[in-house]
């Protein structure tokens, strides 16, 4: 019995796809605009699509469709449309990894060296995009768990050194184990390149958990070698390897490693799970029968739950697009701007900013400066512009730093809340702290902090996509201060700093040139 023609997948059958790929379309703006750690996308993407179009050997429409294929499509369709009245992309990813496991289902095994059902939904996984910050959870998980496990490699080549969360601490400098280092876009990107390569050399199962389990491991030992590397080179030979091109070098190094060190785990694996198997001849794709069946759910639902999707994603933007809105111009940097030397009752301490403070280093380009009155002392800092809002407190989880529950609180004379204060301590050092945070866009009017309820930041999610699209950047003023007095007096006086450092920063953001803000 001759086998059907291979069909293309841009057939009969793309009807078929639009739903997943309205759902995909979502997913990945998503990824693209708020998880910077997603950058290796396109590597699931692209295999997905290779083992589509190339491996898989597609029958023509025929026969009833398989029990198992038609719940999952119905629940596919179900949770894309779910997606797409709750504007959730975690939910539309969820879909797409629902469509692969249809695809997978529908696309039966006729050859042993076909591609494994398995590799469609798992390399679809990468495509979801991370619910309620999670992916800066496993960042702070990731950069602790490398900071501790370099602790005692560091005393074994004598560096005195103290962990703090994920700071480490040496009497050269304050390190902050950035994402480079936590293995946070080289663990996904490992796991992934790992995967990939058990799809494309048509491995099983058990082999592809045992290769997700190596690429653990394997991205982790790199990123403790990278922290290594780097104290130890500023020790004892005074090269530093955390700043500019040397840092990128080390970074593309240690990713390279990590890819080869995977190949070879795939080598020794392939060996430990077929040692004493006897090999058998793969069968002929000729001499096996091959049945027609239907790979996909109907086309007509299919493509209506797309145009459902397209309303609903595409009409708020389109209709916000249309409204007369400001073109705001972006701010600059904030190299060159100067706190001035008294803001209220506070003076500021030297004529430069700080170089090493307790805010330490968050991850990102920012100025410090450190002001007195009396007895009481706090930091001021701006950082560089970010693309939109930005909350900076999961920055200082990093550093080992632990928040009571944020408050929202008006300046004085204002009914907006545009100041979120934070409670911290700092379980290593027993210290307490508190931060007060304000974010200011480009014409210097502070901005409102998203909604902590659940249910609240839907609302202003929805409501949020009725406005103007406007391109905006936006500077955090942070205001910091080590042990504060609980007094009412003492608490006025912060405040007072912060609205003097929010008057002045306010007042430069309209007189700065614009310029072209960087990206952190």
């Amino acid at each position: 019995m001759q086998p059907p023609p291979r069909t293309s997948i841009f057939g009969g059958w793309f009807l078929a796809w639009a739903s997943p790929l309205v759902c995909l379309g979502f997913v990945l703006q998503e990824l693209w605009l708020r998880h910077p750690a997603y950058g290796f996308v396109p590597l699931p993407l692209g295999a997905l699509f290779w083992l589509i179009t190339k491996d898989q050997r597609l029958q023509p429409p025929g026969g009833g469709y398989p029990v198992a294929v038609l719940l999952m499509a119905s629940f596919h369709l179900l949770l894309a449309l779910i997606a797409f009245v709750l504007f959730s992309p975690f939910i539309a990813g969820l879909a797409v990894v629902t469509a692969m496991g249809v695809y997978a289902l529908a696309c039966e095994r006729t050859h042993q060296q076909d591609v494994p059902r398995w590799a469609f939904p798992v390399l679809a996984l990468f495509l979801v995009p991370p619910p309620l910050m999670l992916d800066e959870r496993l960042h702070q998980i990731l950069a602790g768990l490398a900071a501790r496990l370099s602790q005692s490699w560091l005393d074994a080549v004598q560096v005195l050194h103290v962990i703090e969360g994920t700071l480490v601490v040496t009497t050269e400098r304050r390190f902050f184990v950035g994402d480079p280092y936590s293995a946070t876009t080289a663990m996904l990107l490992t796991t992934c390149a790992a995967l990939v390569l058990c799809s494309f050399e048509r491995r099983s199962m058990r082999h592809a958990l045992a290769m997700l389990v190596s690429a653990a491991f394997i991205s982790i030992a790199t990123s403790v070698l990278r922290i290594c590397l780097v104290i130890g080179s500023l020790q004892f030979w005074n090269v530093d390897l955390d700043q500019g091109w040397a840092r990128w070098l080390l970074g593309f190094v240690c990713i390279g490693l990590n890819l080869l060190m995977i190949r070879s785990a795939d080598h020794g694996w392939s060996f430990l799970l077929n040692f004493g198997s006897v090999c058998q001849k793969p069968r002929d794709l000729q001499d096996v029968p091959m049945q027609p069946i239907n790979v996909f759910w109907p086309s007509r639902t299919s493509i209506v739950l797309a145009l459902i999707g397209f309303m609903i994603l595409l009409g708020p933007s389109m209709v916000a697009r249309s409204l007369p809105h400001e073109v705001r111009p972006p701010i600059a940097a904030v190299d060159g701007l100067h706190m001035p030397e008294q803001l209220g009752s506070w003076k500021r301490d030297g004529n430069q900013p700080v170089e090493n403070s307790w805010m330490g280093n968050l991850g990102l380009r920012h100025q410090v400066w450190l002001y007195r009155q009396g007895n009481l002392e706090a930091y001021v800092a701006v950082n560089d512009p970010f693309a939109g809002f930005h909350d900076l407190s999961l920055r200082y989880t990093g550093q080992g730093w632990r928040f009571g529950k944020p408050v929202d609180v008006a300046m004085p004379g204002s009914k907006e809340k545009t100041v979120r204060y934070l409670k911290m301590n700092q379980p290593a050092e027993l210290t307490m702290a508190c931060l007060w945070l304000c974010v200011l866009d480009e014409r210097g009017i502070a901005q409102t902090f998203t909604a902590e309820n659940a249910m609240d930041r839907l609302m202003d999610r929805w409501a949020s996509r009725w406005e103007p699209a406007e391109s905006t950047a936006t500077l955090v003023l942070q205001v910091f201060a080590i042990e504060p007095d609980s007094l009412s007096e003492t608490q006025s006086a912060y405040t007072e700093l912060l609205a003097s450092a929010r008057s002045i920063l306010s007042s430069a953001l309209v007189q700065r040139s614009p310029a072209q803000p960087k990206a952190n």
